[in-house]
């Protein structure tokens, strides 16, 4: 339950960081979580599709490291995409 939370507020946050940036399509992302989490790169990625799949798709690479951070915690990286032209 926990996980579907921290899913929604990763979503909120790459949205608002693209946006800012830029972005309208995501290639790639590299993001942290905490050890305890059941985040894996294939099931955010089914979310974050679902959510907009104009912005994410089959497309995007998400790599999702577990790190000792404290419980619910995420770090986004990096986002690497395409910008509107």
């Amino acid at each position: 339950m926990h996980d579907t939370h921290i899913i929604e507020k990763i979503y909120q946050t790459i949205d608002a960081l693209s946006r800012q940036n830029g972005i309208v399509r995501v290639n790639e992302i590299d993001m942290e979580v905490d050890e305890s989490s059941h985040i894996e790169g294939p099931h955010l990625l089914s979310h974050l599709k679902d959510r907009d799949s104009a912005m994410f798709g089959d497309w995007t690479v998400i790599h999702v490291e577990h790190k000792p951070y404290k419980k619910l915690t995420a770090v986004i990286k990096s986002i690497d995409g395409d910008g509107c032209e």
